[in-house]
């Protein structure tokens, strides 16, 4: 085939992928799927994980109670690589990459909570320190796990629906 045909038949099929209806567009219909602060299948995620994600928020009201990650691309390693950025938290534990935390549940309805904890680093004591949590929305929460350490804003990760 002589160059110009060659030429020719790459512009025909890229101006043909141009005009194409996208799947996207098809019928109208959206078809992507949004995967920011998805988490893995639930056959991978730990006990904790899923006790969080199962609890039942509207009737504890604490709204805290859920898996949380400092960006939401990081909730897809959840349990699957040790990282940092993540909080497991259930009505009287939490859990982040170097420690976990046991407590009494905070006021029901608060959106604030400073929770008396009990925490346990891997091959270290236990520690009694004060946890800091403040609901910014229902998607996002800002944590303190220490009053000589800066907290930081977390995003709610969800189970792909």
């Amino acid at each position: 085939m002589s160059r110009t045909k060659v030429t020719a038949m790459i512009v025909a099929l890229t101006l043909c992928g141009c005009v194409a209806q996208s799947p996207q567009n098809a019928g109208g219909r959206k078809t992507s799927v949004n995967l920011d602060a998805v988490l893995p299948p639930q056959s991978l995620l730990r006990d904790d994980t899923l006790a969080a994600l199962s609890h039942d928020r509207s009737q504890s009201r604490l709204g805290y109670v859920g898996v949380w990650a400092t960006d939401g691309d990081k909730c897809a390693m959840m349990d699957q690589t040790a990282f940092e950025g993540f909080a497991v938290i259930t009505p009287n534990s939490l859990r982040r990459s170097a420690e976990t935390c046991t407590f009494e549940p905070g006021e029901p309805g608060s959106n604030v909570a400073r929770l008396d904890a009990t925490c346990k680093a891997r091959g270290r004591k236990s520690t009694k320190r004060t946890i800091s949590l403040q609901m910014l929305s229902s998607r996002s929460l800002y944590l303190r796990t220490a009053p000589d350490r800066p907290g930081v804003t977390m995003v709610r990760c969800r189970l792909l629906q």
